[in-house]
């Protein structure tokens, strides 16, 4: 089964472009036009990776991210910002954002990028998984 990438952007175009891009990678792409869309998307398909862009209208790209990263089940999908406004990237990072492309972006940088946060990604999985396997051994060790 194909990794899933949810794209999040205002305008079809690029929504399209990147779709287009990320299926030639061999990934399943859902796409979400703004930041209440991409809320309800994440937390129903749980994709790998979340492309969005920082200026959008209602909800834009840095709250968005925000929400996502104070939900349980969304908080360690890494989001790439998509943006034109680097003016906003410290305060993308410190709302949880994981990296940013910058506009206008090419195929090969989109696939680095996106490559680099999968890879990230299934280490922080096998963490969890891990994590959770030692804390049951913790629990069925004697007390003593």
């Amino acid at each position: 089964m194909a990794e899933k990438i949810l794209v999040v952007d205002d305008e079809k175009e690029i929504r399209d472009l990147l779709s287009i891009y990320l299926r030639e990678d061999g990934y399943d792409v859902i796409a979400a036009s703004n930041g209440q869309e991409a809320i309800s998307m994440a937390q129903a398909e749980l994709p790998q990776v979340i492309l969005m862009d920082v200026k959008m209208p209602g909800i834009d790209g840095v709250e968005t991210c925000k929400r996502l990263k104070e939900e349980e089940r969304t908080k360690s999908i890494p989001v790439i910002m998509v943006t034109a406004y680097q003016d906003r990237d410290v305060e993308a990072y410190l709302e949880g954002a994981d990296d940013f492309v910058n506009k206008p972006f090419d195929k090969t940088e989109i696939t680095f990028r996106v490559r680099s946060m999968m890879r990230i990604r299934h280490l922080n999985d096998e963490l969890e998984r891990a994590m959770a396997y030692i804390e049951e051994l913790d629990k069925n060790l004697p007390k003593r």
